[in-house]
């Protein structure tokens, strides 16, 4: 059992999952399992990070940084001469099932701990932007849970935990939502799901993000 961050965590004493070789992370401009639109252009998802945490990442040999968000509506034909039909298609797509999907990937000795590790940096990336949040917003995430799903392919582990946005905002009502997980001995991924202002739970978050490991991880 290890400590890590903000929870407690079985690292399991066996071989783990199964290594199918090197793999990279892409951000496909739509998914194949179901009507999502990647938001933005084509331009390169990939992040460059000063960041420490993710610099000298324990258990991992150069990361590569990755982040795309996806919605049901697509977003980039969106006619901004016409405000009142702009602004129906923002909400439209607001009050539709969307998702934010951030990762990494170089190579990984241990998934697992791997895993526990990228939900510290989500945790302290939540502490910061509640911090830095106008409307005295806050985030809090529960610790993550060990989890399976269907449509998670052999040769990785899955962990979710709850996520919870209030804000003293009348506007903006609290949303709840189930954040999943995975990683593999050279990819790691971290989705945040919503579907309106219904909160999303984690079979259905976890067979999404199952769903997205197949379509954003290609053989490197």
């Amino acid at each position: 059992m290890t400590l890590i961050g903000f929870g407690l965590f079985w690292i399991r004493d066996a071989q783990g999952p199964d290594d199918d070789g090197p793999h990279k992370l892409t951000a496909p401009s739509t998914m194949s399992f179901a009507t999502y639109y990647r938001a933005g252009d084509e331009s390169d998802p990939h992040l460059s990070s000063e960041d420490p945490k993710v610099l000298k990442w324990h258990e991992m040999e150069k990361p590569t940084e990755i982040a795309a968000s996806y919605s049901d509506e697509l977003l980039d034909n969106v006619d901004t001469s016409d405000p009142d039909a702009a602004q129906d298609t923002l909400q439209r797509a607001q009050n539709g099932k969307r998702f934010s999907v951030t990762g990494a990937y170089g190579r990984f000795d241990k998934p697992e701990l791997a895993l526990a590790y990228y939900f510290d940096l989500v945790k302290d990336k939540l502490t910061e932007a509640t911090d830095k949040a106008p409307g005295h917003v806050v985030s809090s995430l529960d610790v993550p849970e060990d989890t399976e799903a269907d449509s998670l392919e052999g040769g990785a582990v899955m962990r979710c935990a709850d996520l919870k946005v209030d804000s003293w905002d009348d506007d903006n009502p609290a949303t709840e939502t189930t954040v999943c997980g995975w990683a593999d001995y050279s990819t790691v991924g971290v989705v945040t799901p919503y579907d309106g202002t219904l909160p999303v739970s984690k079979e259905d978050s976890a067979e999404l993000t199952g769903n997205i490991r197949t379509e954003m991880r290609v053989e490197n």
